[in-house]
């Protein structure tokens, strides 16, 4: 498994406004060399931040975070403070919420770098953490608790840790790990913690949560997938392990992440070798041992190399072993993180190497030194009190909730028989009313059906006398014009009067009249619903007899057969039609019938 630089706590970016001449005055004065390379570090940072309220809004933050990084980290400590103090004021001075919150997280990171642990950036962190909670901030205070729990885990205060961690995680569950961007970084990060106090199942549920989110940095996909990998060797799973290494070997491959592929190699070699497949584990091991050396993975070179060791002293191979422990040694002091776990391996190999040596008095004290490491980094874990804390913040947060019913309900009301019994008389409740809102609903179907069958027999019968009493006015138009036809042959044949008025009687009895009229809009309106109300309403300036004309257009019949039946000619019809067409405010391109029939 790779070093993890955890000492870079990682920070909100803050913006930075021009210093104040008073330091730069003092920067130029007779400056010596140091001053001379510090000044140019500043009027670099000063040319960089003050443009900074030119970036946009969501890139400031990284903006201003990587120029903190490069250039303000390491500078003397009243200069660094003062450049923050007019951050802040710059922050302020755009209402950025985000950055003036993190000033407190990077004084916090400064202490941290140039202090190591120390209660000025404890008072930093828990700073940040209030300012979000009073500007209602809630992803910044999620972000700020998980940043102080790495804090803590960072210098090895695991009990603190895994109580801000606790609180992190559950303000991410809250937000909604999908709306927090690179979720899987810190997920990643609290599962290391887990993984390091050998809480190795919540470790695993962890980060198997990670890989359900985007990951955009690949060394972090990475990373994910070979502590997945970590936890299965350790709890002897070897064949599941290997699985997750080659997965990760592969991504790291496709990366060409030359520093991945050697870590994941040496660990799918670790795996034989607690296998004790020593022969496939050696070259394996060799080929992890040598790309840590180049890349400078100094904690991972030593656990390799202490494994390598191992596979010598079961070689008897005495002369490599120590080499290869005074090596280890030389790569333990550039690792003082992991000092103990390295200490605790090498311990037990020194003895183990004197024993067969035959150097007794050596083989003890570096058993004696092997059991007193052990006991050091038992207590730094506290794995006892870390599940003591897990245990108080469940306990805690079940409280809440007891206290939470309390206050909205009476929570007497919930005791174990009131339940039962209101359960029980509820799920009577439930299937009578259920029973009958069925049988409602039955019967109510059953009356819709009887009514629907009515309706649509009279539709039928309507639309069937309907269609008869058109047929029947197409009948009285061929007899309309039939007597016409008879009284233009007698008007020419005969000037007999009282035959002709005859005649023209038997001609208007055929014609639509205000009875004839009445019968059949009742039938009109029986099949045609709402035609006529439906007209009134879209057209109200319409007359009796403009209705009139327009049901007999809704019929389909033509101009000749409407003129017979209104008793007038088809230049009457077709001028009504145009007056209508005016009164209707039809255009040119819109026919009458077809806004007659969409209605």
């Amino acid at each position: 498994m790779s070093n993890i630089d955890r000492k870079a706590v990682y920070m909100p970016s803050l913006l930075i406004k021009l210093f104040t001449g008073v330091i730069l005055l003092t920067l130029y004065v007779q400056p010596t060399q140091a001053q001379a390379s510090r000044r140019d570090t500043i009027i670099t940072a000063l040319n960089i931040f003050k443009h900074l309220d030119t970036v946009a809004t969501t890139d400031r933050t990284q903006r201003a975070n990587d120029m903190y990084r490069k250039y303000c980290r390491r500078l003397p400590e009243k200069t660094a403070m003062a450049l923050l103090d007019s951050m802040r004021t710059q922050a302020r001075k755009l209402n950025d919420k985000e950055l003036e919150g993190g000033i407190a997280l990077m004084r916090a990171d400064y202490y941290s770098v140039n202090k190591g642990f120390n209660n000025t950036s404890l008072f930093y962190h828990e700073q940040a953490i209030a300012f979000a909670a009073e500007n209602k901030m809630p992803l910044e205070e999620a972000l700020y608790l998980h940043k102080k729990g790495l804090y803590y885990y960072v210098f090895n205060h695991q009990v603190d840790a895994c109580r801000y961690f606790l609180q992190a995680y559950d303000k991410f569950k809250e937000i909604g790990f999908s709306n927090i961007p690179d979720i899987s970084t810190y997920i990643l990060e609290q599962a290391k913690f887990y993984y390091t106090v050998k809480d190795l199942a919540t470790a695993k549920e962890m980060l198997e949560i990670a890989l359900k989110y985007p990951i955009k940095n690949p060394r972090v996909h990475i990373n994910v997938i070979n502590t997945i990998g970590l936890i299965y060797r350790m709890e002897k799973k070897y064949d599941t392990a290997i699985r997750y290494f080659e997965r990760a070997r592969d991504t790291a491959i496709a990366r060409r992440d030359s520093a991945w592929i050697g870590i994941v190699t040496g660990n799918i070699g670790s795996v034989y070798f607690w296998q004790e497949d020593y022969e496939r584990a050696l070259p394996l091991l060799k080929a992890d041992y040598q790309a840590s050396v180049k890349y400078e993975q100094w904690s991972n070179a030593a656990r390799t190399l202490l494994r390598m060791t191992r596979i010598a002293l079961a070689r008897h191979e005495l002369d490599i072993s120590a080499r290869q422990l005074d090596t280890v040694k030389w790569l333990t002091a550039k690792t003082p993180d992991e000092e103990l776990e390295l200490a605790i391996s090498y311990n037990w190999q020194r003895s183990d190497l004197n024993e067969q040596l035959g150097n007794l008095g050596e083989a003890l004290k570096f058993r004696k030194r092997f059991e007193e490491t052990k006991d050091s980094l038992a207590a730094r874990d506290n794995v006892a009190d870390i599940e003591g804390v897990k245990l108080k913040w469940e306990q805690e947060k079940y409280r809440d909730e007891v206290d939470h019913l309390k206050t909205k309900h009476d929570t007497d009301a919930f005791k174990r028989n009131a339940v039962i019994a209101i359960l029980f008389l509820l799920m009577i409740i439930f299937l009578l009313v259920f029973n009958r809102l069925r049988l409602d609903a039955k019967r109510d179907q059953e009356m819709l059906l009887i009514r629907k069958k009515r309706v649509d027999e009279k539709l039928k019968a309507a639309a069937e006398s309907l269609e008869q009493y058109t047929e029947n006015l197409k009948q009285n138009n061929a007899l309309i014009e039939k007597f016409k036809l008879e009284i233009d042959l007698f008007k020419a044949q005969s000037k007999d009067r009282a035959g002709t008025e005859n005649l023209e009687r038997l001609m208007q009895a055929h014609i639509m009249t205000d009875e004839t009229w009445d019968e059949f809009k009742k039938l009109f309106t029986k099949v045609h619903g709402g035609f006529f109300s439906k007209l009134r309403n879209k057209y109200p300036y319409l007359t009796d007899t403009d209705t009139r004309l327009l049901a007999l257009v809704k019929l389909g019949l033509n101009n000749r057969e409407m003129a017979n039946m209104l008793g007038i000619t088809v230049e009457g019809i077709k001028k009504s039609k145009q007056r209508l067409r005016k009164k209707m405010q039809l255009d040119q391109d819109t026919d009458i019938e077809g806004v007659v029939a969409s209605i």
